[in-house]
């Protein structure tokens, strides 16, 4: 640490360096900010130079912002410039402009208050300041075949300091309670203890204890017992017991990815050319539906000589899809079946035919015939000077209708950069490949898998992919929706088109929606292709629904009856837990509710935690500040995750099961709901879009569930779904989220996708009816000129 001043005009100002700076000072928009400057490569000015023509020649942060800085502390390697003072507004909303010249990012923080009265300074009444934590020893505690760590810590931290520690530490004091030995309390409570079952003392996987504080933290994956008899453990050994939850563990999935390396970086795409070899051309930009359907999505969008497929949520040959009803010759109803081909021929088809669409599209614009030969013969010349490829594929997020035709697309274009989010590679080979079967999990073994890794250019919030020719880039921006979802922005001169992907405008716990980020993006944008599925819709107040399903919830805590909820286990089933996890701990705390429920939740909604756990970075949300503090939730002892050999919880009371698919199509949802579905004072309430059987009959009104021919279970169980159809959780935006989009972007055309037109056309009046003169509904498979 080197200290120096800086001489202002007649002002002298203390000037600090620093090898690095804490974790305080990299805050979210500092990350985003940094990836900007290494991406764009802006080149870091000397600190002297900085500070000159900051303080000297900048026009746009204010003299009365300039006098008040009393002291700069900047460290080189991480490229920051911490500016003490009372006025600094003007540097935080001009930050971007200073990274641009200055290639630093410049954080703002206030001067320490001096002390108001003497009688503070004495000593007497000062408040100590609050001293770090730290371990004063570590040792391993042997139970039987277990060996659990034993740490002794000193200056606990606040997140132990609750209520209920107060009360128990009132307690002993007022009882004089003797504090027993801490190797006696653990002989006592593992070796001796007979109120705690072996089952839950194995379950422990650390003790933590404050000595001065008086407090044992048990982190456990089970704590019932110990938690019911806390009162008695307290009043025998003169210890307070903080039960909590282990670590939800590392992500193994994220760690193996990140070990591939990739073939192409953000620069891959600087040197390539969107427009034509004439210069007086202009550079075109289309879109070209492939597929239009709630359960698929794929679009091409052109631009110039680039085609670039959004999305690639496409079926293969193998699916068979079922015609209207027709009748046969006795008159009864039947249901036809028919193979449908395989989605992919349509992008060949495109790419084969591409000179003849345009030229096609053109003439719909053009009648005479001078022009159309004109067209034609341009056409030719174009066809000669150039193949059209697929050049790249922007992965909007991880769902399996934006992504199912990925491992065949690269199969057949093995050199194809695919754009997309790490979260959202992540989520995908957690899903789809067979990772979570390998023996090891060091390392990726499928190599069709390992071929997509290595042609992810990875791209976040606020990043840019930037093509040779001037004014043209394509832009990325947070999405909602779910963890790792983004919305492209394709930027050729003066044209924007933007495409959202599936998205929300408003935060869902614990994620953050489109609102807080688009701000960041230019307009007006002159073509808006945006998410439909809930365009003609209207769910209310998100707030309210969750409101409206804990008061249900609530009840059935009360009466200690259980809940099953299903849900999608990478967005909605994780949005669940949280939320019930803290309405009930608020309640816990404030209120000494004691009947508050614990949540269940299956391995595979744990294994997308871990990624949210891995790539905290990249989750825009409260939830990241909490994981990055270390006051992460996913690791409460409330949380119990299960798997198929370890269902014995469904014999107890007071459980809130959360699962996954709410549409009961497969896995462990099916078990469970066999068991919680039979009784009639259960609740279930299935989240989400519900398209396919078993779980499309329940929601309409069916007593019996069919598995399939020859398993079936009555359902008696309480259905939200059929009891309060207007409850509608969903993660994608609604009619009022729809107009608060329009109003930001200021689209002059907009065009939805991922809905059927059916259902549409009163969203496209809506939209009009917001100001947007054109609003279309896609045509699947025709080409569209957009500028």
């Amino acid at each position: 640490m080197d200290k120096e001043e800086f001489k202002f005009l007649d002002k002298t100002i203390e000037l600090e360096k620093r090898e690095e700076l804490g974790s305080s000072y990299k805050i979210r928009s500092y990350h985003d900010k940094l990836r900007l400057m290494e991406s764009k490569k802006i080149p870091q000015k000397p600190i002297e130079e900085v500070l000159n023509d900051l303080l000297l020649k900048n026009s746009y942060i204010s003299k009365k912002t300039k006098d008040s800085i009393s002291k700069i502390i900047y460290s080189l390697k991480d490229r920051i410039i911490v500016v003490t003072t009372h006025s600094g507004q003007d540097i935080i909303w001009n930050r971007g402009k200073l990274i641009n010249s200055y290639g630093w990012f410049f954080f703002v923080s206030k001067p320490k208050s001096k002390q108001k009265s003497s009688k503070a300074k004495t000593g007497k009444n000062k408040k100590e300041s609050k001293k770090e934590e730290k371990t004063v020893s570590r040792e391993d505690y042997q139970f039987e075949d277990l060996v659990i760590p034993l740490k002794e810590k000193e200056n606990m931290r606040n997140l132990y300091h609750t209520k209920e520690y107060f009360q128990y530490l009132k307690l002993i004091k007022s009882r004089n309670i003797p504090q027993m030995p801490i190797k006696d309390v653990l002989h006592d409570l593992l070796v001796e203890n007979q109120d705690i079952p072996l089952k839950e003392k194995k379950s422990i996987g650390k003790f933590i204890y404050y000595k001065k504080e008086r407090v044992i933290v048990v982190k456990s994956l089970i704590g019932d017992k110990m938690y019911e008899n806390l009162k008695s453990l307290v009043r025998k050994y003169g210890w307070y017991f903080y039960i909590t939850g282990v670590p939800v563990g590392a992500s193994q999935i994220s760690v193996a990815i990140d070990k591939i390396e990739r073939k192409f970086d953000a620069n891959y795409f600087k040197n390539i050319s969107i427009s034509s070899e004439n210069k007086d051309e202009k550079t075109r930009v289309t879109i070209y539906p492939i597929v239009l359907k709630p359960n698929h999505n794929c679009h091409i969008l052109g631009l110039g000589n680039l085609n670039i497929l959004l999305d690639c949520g496409i079926s293969d040959s193998k699916i068979k899809e079922e015609k209207e009803e027709t009748e046969d010759k006795e008159g009864e109803d039947v249901k036809e079946t028919y193979e449908r081909p395989d989605d992919s021929i349509y992008i060949e088809e495109y790419l084969e035919n591409l000179p003849q669409l345009i030229l096609e599209e053109e003439k719909r614009h053009v009648e005479k015939e001078d022009i159309e030969k004109e067209l034609a013969s341009e056409n030719n010349q174009s066809q000669t000077s150039f193949i059209p490829k697929i050049d790249a594929i922007f992965v909007s997020h991880s769902h399996y209708d934006h992504i199912s035709g990925l491992k065949k697309l690269i199969q057949l274009n093995p050199e194809v950069p695919v754009l997309c989010s790490r979260i959202t590679l992540d989520l995908f080979l957690l899903r789809d490949s067979n990772f979570l079967k390998q023996e090891n999990h060091e390392e990726v073994d499928e190599e069709e898998y390992r071929n997509i890794v290595k042609n992810v250019i990875y791209v976040e919030n606020g990043d840019k992919i930037e093509f040779k020719d001037n004014g043209c880039f394509l832009s990325f921006f947070h999405a909602g929706h779910m963890p790792g979802a983004l919305m492209v922005l394709a930027k050729v001169n003066d044209f924007r088109f933007l495409y959202t992907g599936d998205y929300t405008y408003y935060d869902i716990t614990p994620f953050a929606g489109t609102k807080r980020f688009l701000e960041q993006i230019s307009r007006p944008i002159d073509y808006l292709l945006i998410d439909g599925t809930s365009a003609h819709e209207e769910h209310g107040e998100i707030s309210d629904q969750f409101h409206s399903l804990i008061l249900f919830l609530e009840q059935k805590a009360e009466y200690e009856d259980n809940v099953l909820i299903g849900a999608d286990p990478s967005s909605l089933a994780i949005s669940f837990m949280l939320t019930f996890w803290r309405y009930f701990r608020k309640l816990q705390l404030r209120k000494n509710y004691t009947k508050r429920p614990n949540i269940y939740v299956d391995m595979m909604v744990r294994k997308n935690i871990q990624v949210i756990n891995h790539r905290y970075e990249y989750i825009y949300g409260p939830i990241s500040r909490l994981i990055k503090n270390k006051a992460n939730p996913f690791n409460s002892i409330k949380f119990r995750w299960f798997e198929r050999n370890d269902l014995e919880f469904l014999r107890k009371k007071n459980n809130i099961i959360i699962s996954h698919p709410p549409d009961l199509s497969y896995g462990l949802i099916r078990n469970i709901i066999n068991v919680v579905g039979r009784n009639p004072h259960n609740l279930v309430f299935l989240a989400g879009a519900i398209h396919e059987q078993p779980g499309f009959d329940l929601i309409s009104g069916g007593n019996i569930i069919e598995f399939s021919e020859t398993w079936k279970a009555p359902f008696r169980a309480f259905l939200i779904n059929t009891f309060m159809p207007q409850l509608k959780i969903k993660l994608h935006a609604d009619k009022i989220q729809l107009a608060e989009m329009i109003k930001a972007l200021e689209p002059k055309e907009v065009c939805f996708f991922h809905q059927s037109p059916k259902k549409l056309i009163k969203a496209v009046e809506y939209v009009k009816e917001l100001g947007v003169e054109k609003v279309n509904l896609p045509k699947k498979r025709r080409l569209l000129i957009l500028n």
